[in-house]
C-alpha cells in the first residue's frame, strides 16, 4: 500500500510551492564529492549546509545578523 495518498502528496506539494523558493546549483563532480564528504562528516544535509553557508556569508559581508536583515526587509515592505 502507498505510504501517502495522492491527496496528501498534492497537499504537501502545494504547501512547499507556497512556503519555499528554490534555486539550482551546478557543481563539478570533485566539488560535489567534497561537499558530500563534508556534510556526511558533520551531519548536515546538503540543503541545510547551503542555507547555513548563505546566511553566514551574508552576515560576514554586511556585519549584521540575519535576523536584523530580516527585520529591515520587513520594515521596508511595510513602509511601501
Amino acid at each position: 500500500m502507498a505510504k501517502n495518498s495522492q491527496a496528501r502528496i498534492k497537499a504537501s506539494n502545494k504547501y512547499v510551492k507556497k512556503a519555499y523558493k528554490q534555486f539550482n546549483v551546478k557543481l563539478k563532480p570533485y566539488q560535489m564529492e567534497i561537499l558530500e564528504n563534508h556534510c556526511n562528516r558533520n551531519n548536515y544535509s546538503k540543503n541545510n549546509f547551503a542555507v547555513l553557508s548563505i546566511q553566514e556569508k551574508i552576515e560576514r559581508e554586511t556585519g549584521k545578523t540575519f535576523e536584523e536583515l530580516l527585520k529591515e526587509t520587513e520594515q521596508s515592505k511595510s513602509s511601501d
